[in-house]
């Protein structure tokens, strides 16, 4: 991609996009998502962060939560209206064809703020959200009960399977002479069976 001719147009973001997108970085991220997407140069995946939410404390302040939910939200809805309003050579939209993930490694407590008037690591559920290549949108897919968990390793499944990875194999062929699993079947206190969320494509 990086001998692609289409590169410097790529990499440049308007300032209608920039605006349009909130002007963060993360907005310009997803801008430049939005524009390697569109040149279909070779990029099969692209990963963006969002850093400063690990707030313990001060979470409500306007530097905290209401500016990332604000970033968030703007960069995100433009990103997916653009793909969406975007047709690809075939006749399918961008989205169709791109599987979007929003996700988190944990969430944060419930209930009461801390005493620094934050929220601390909460392991035991989080959210995340999937739009595009194929997903059913507009529902909201678990609980936080104890049926039917959702782990992030049936996530990393998923994405996998979207882009045609076959993520039950084990490559051997590696230069330490270890194997490879693409999906560990255990965590560090438990034995887990993941498996790809089959319920974000029916419904």
């Amino acid at each position: 991609m990086m001998e692609s001719p289409q590169i410097p147009k790529i990499l440049t973001i308007d300032e209608e996009s920039r605006k349009r997108y909130g002007g963060s970085r993360l907005g310009e991220a997803c801008v430049l998502a939005r524009n390697l997407v569109k040149a279909d140069a070779g990029t099969r995946f692209i990963a963006i962060s969002h850093f400063h939410w690990d707030l313990h404390g001060n979470i409500y302040n306007k530097d905290g939560h209401y500016k990332l939910t604000r970033e968030l939200d703007t960069a995100l809805a433009n990103l997916l209206i653009d793909l969406e309003n975007t047709k690809a050579k075939d006749g399918r939209t961008l989205l169709e064809k791109t599987f979007v993930c929003c996700v988190t490694e944990f969430g944060r407590t419930p209930g009461d703020l801390t005493v620094n008037k934050g929220r601390d690591h909460h392991k035991e559920a989080f959210t995340g959200l999937f739009a595009g290549a194929g997903v059913r949108g507009g529902r909201v897919i678990g609980a936080t009960d104890e049926i039917g968990p959702v782990y992030i390793e049936d996530m990393a499944a998923t994405i996998y399977s979207v882009m045609g990875i076959d993520w039950t194999k084990t490559i051997t062929n590696t230069p330490s002479g270890r194997a490879f699993e693409y999906i560990e079947h255990q965590s560090g206190t438990d034995f887990i069976d993941p498996g790809e969320i089959s319920q974000l494509f029916v419904g």
